[in-house]
This record gives C-alpha cells, structure tokens and sequence, in this order.
C-alpha cells in the first residue's frame, strides 16, 4: 500500500482528521479557524496515539498550508448556513455553521482541488439546511462540477434534514 495523505478543513475537535489516522493514512492535516479548536484536535491526536501523523494548524481555510503540499483527500464539512452578505459573526463558533454570503464556500470550491495529488478527490459535506442551488451556482462560476456521493437522512430534533457528501471537480478541459 502507498503513502496516503488528509487534509480535513474546519476540524472542530479533529474527529475526523483522527479516524483518518486511524484508519492508517500516513499524513493528516487538520485545520480550523478557531485556534481552541486547533489545540483540541491536537489533544484528541495525542490520546489516540496518532500525534506523529497529525498535525493540526490554525487556519482560514488553506491559507497557512506549505504551498507545495498535496493531498489524497481534501475534506470540509462545511458551515452550509447561507446568511445574508453583511452578516456580522458574533462569535468564532458561529463560523462553524454560518457562511455569510457562501463566500467560504467560494473559496472552497475555487481552492480544493489545486491541493490534491493526482487522482485525489476534493469532498463536501453539505446539508439540506443550507441552500444547495446556491452552491450549484457558485460551483458554475468556479469551473466546477459538483457530484453527490452519499445522501442520509438524520433526525436532528424533531425535523429529519438530508446530509450530503459532494466530491468537487474540475470541469474537463478547466483548470
């Protein structure tokens, strides 16, 4: 088996960056924009024995990765609430479920797939409860085609939402 390499963007406590770990990926990034999230997703590497293979990093999206980099699988489960333009964040925590004006998921979507290894795949977790038309929208604008892979229904309270995992693609013949 080859060397394999995750990147997981908005890493919260680094479930995901970890179960990657686990599941033996030899790198593993984990960024978020919330430095406390950066620091739990650190501890959680180190409690499950998988420090010397994650590395967790405070960042807007890929802005502070090494520009050489590249990735297997580049992950985001995204803050897929559309607020208006002009919406100020109250909080850090806010940003983990509001994308004022989708303009993360712009740069997500222009960004993503210039940061895989040949063959890798760029992966969008989205949800019924944000607006996926818009999406659709933005993915034309950026060149990119959007492909759902898996769709589950979740009870969360008393309402059932559908949750998407998406892949992102360049669209032929685009770079």
């Amino acid at each position: 088996m080859g060397r394999s390499s995750f990147l997981e963007m908005g890493c919260g406590t680094g479930v995901i960056a970890t179960c990657a770990a686990l599941a033996g990926c030899d790198r593993v990034v984990a960024v978020d924009v919330n430095p406390q999230a950066v620091v739990n997703s650190q501890r959680n590497a180190s409690r499950h024995g998988v420090a010397d293979r994650l590395d967790s990093i405070h960042s807007d999206l890929f802005d502070a990765l090494d520009g050489a980099e590249r990735f297997d699988v580049v992950f985001w489960h995204s803050n897929y609430v559309l607020a208006p333009d002009d919406y100020r964040y109250a909080n850090v925590h806010e940003r983990a479920y509001v994308d004022a004006g989708y303009v993360t998921h712009r740069r997500y979507l222009e960004q993503a797939p210039r940061w895989l290894t040949p063959g890798g795949r760029a992966l969008l977790h989205f949800s019924a409860r944000g607006d996926l038309d818009e999406l659709r929208r933005i993915a034309v604008e950026c060149n990119r085609q959007l492909h759902i892979r898996r769709s589950a229904v979740f009870l969360e309270g008393e309402q059932e939402v559908e949750h998407l995992l998406i892949e992102v693609a360049t669209r032929a013949g685009q770079a």
